[in-house]
């Protein structure tokens, strides 16, 4: 007896089937059928997966393209690991900008590298008294590099810039004090290198986002060498608030302390150590009540220098200078 049969091959079949008894015939008949019916069915299973082959051994199917389908989601992790590279080099660029600053202090020069004079060593300039008004922010746009960042710089309101109300000040106290006997020079922003004066008051205004701040302020020098300033900005003080009726303000700001014109270490356009000065900010020029004297009416600010000119010992035109000059505040 045959150990296989090829369901492929008809002409064995038919010579197995005359040696066949009818009830082995009938029962190979119904394993023919039942092997049909099971290549139907995978034929049926896999026949819509792509064109896929059926063989008569159903071993030989290919199972990898649905782990393949499986698989193919996770392919995306590698672009992901590639895009956090930009973010990293955007944070390393974000770190670089502090090197300027380490410029800007090995520019710094000395340009007084002798000794500053003391108090004590302080005389006054020859000749007649002369009183340095300097109208703040006047002609800035003439600054040289050194002072570049004075060009667009100061306060402005209403359509009036700071630099005109300033040299309003400045003109008016000046007509007040030369037929007194005084040398008046109204300088710019910038002031001549190593300039000498009995007195240099440096008139400007200030300006502020609340409409209700109001004050003036007198500054003198972080670093006097004269001894003489803080006299001076105090008579100041005195003079121009009985003056204008505008209330003083205790703080001074560090930009009135340092101002440029009191550096002659770190500037050229600068003023002699012994030339003794001061800053006065006027009032503000966004303050409504404010305005009404240093725009409105400014020979009241400019009685308030005048008068402090006056009572100053060194600025005294019937005490002789040379005994002022001995007495220190």
């Amino acid at each position: 007896m045959p150990r296989s049969i090829p369901t492929s091959n008809a002409a064995a079949n038919r010579r197995v089937s005359i040696q066949m008894s009818p009830q082995r015939e009938s029962h190979m008949k119904r394993l023919g059928i039942a092997s049909a019916c099971a290549v139907l069915l995978a034929l049926v299973a896999f026949g819509d997966s792509g064109g896929i082959e059926v063989r008569a051994e159903p071993t030989e199917v290919p199972v990898s393209p649905p782990a393949e389908r499986a698989v193919a989601p996770t392919a995306p992790a590698a672009p992901q690991e590639a895009s956090a590279e930009p973010e990293v080099r955007v944070q390393e660029q974000s770190v670089e900008p502090p090197a300027p600053r380490r410029r800007s202090r090995r520019r710094f020069v000395n340009r007084y590298p002798g000794p500053i004079p003391t108090p004590a060593e302080w005389v006054p300039p020859e000749g007649p008294v002369r009183i340095a008004l300097q109208a703040g922010h006047w002609r800035a746009n003439e600054a040289p590099n050194e002072l570049r960042g004075l060009r667009d710089n100061g306060t402005s309101s209403r359509g009036k810039a700071e630099w005109e109300v300033n040299l309003e000040i400045a003109r008016r106290a000046a007509a007040m004090l030369e037929p007194m006997g005084y040398e008046v020079d109204i300088l710019p922003a910038v002031v001549p290198p190593d300039y000498r004066a009995h007195l240099f008051i440096s008139i400007h205004a200030d300006g502020s986002n609340d409409p209700r701040a109001t004050g003036f302020r007198v500054g003198s020098p972080r670093q006097d060498a004269t001894g003489r300033a803080s006299q001076i900005a105090r008579l100041l003080e005195r003079s121009y608030g009985e003056a204008t009726g505008i209330r003083r303000l205790a703080d001074v700001t560090r930009r009135m302390s340092n101002y440029y014109a009191f550096n002659y270490r770190r500037y050229e356009h600068a003023l002699h150590p012994m030339t003794v000065a001061v800053i006065l900010e006027t009032g503000f020029l966004t303050s409504a009540s404010d305005w009404r004297v240093i725009v409105d009416d400014p020979d009241r600010s400019a009685r308030g220098i005048v008068a402090a000119v006056e009572a100053f010992e060194i600025t005294q035109l019937s005490a002789s200078v040379s005994a002022s000059s001995e007495a220190l505040d």
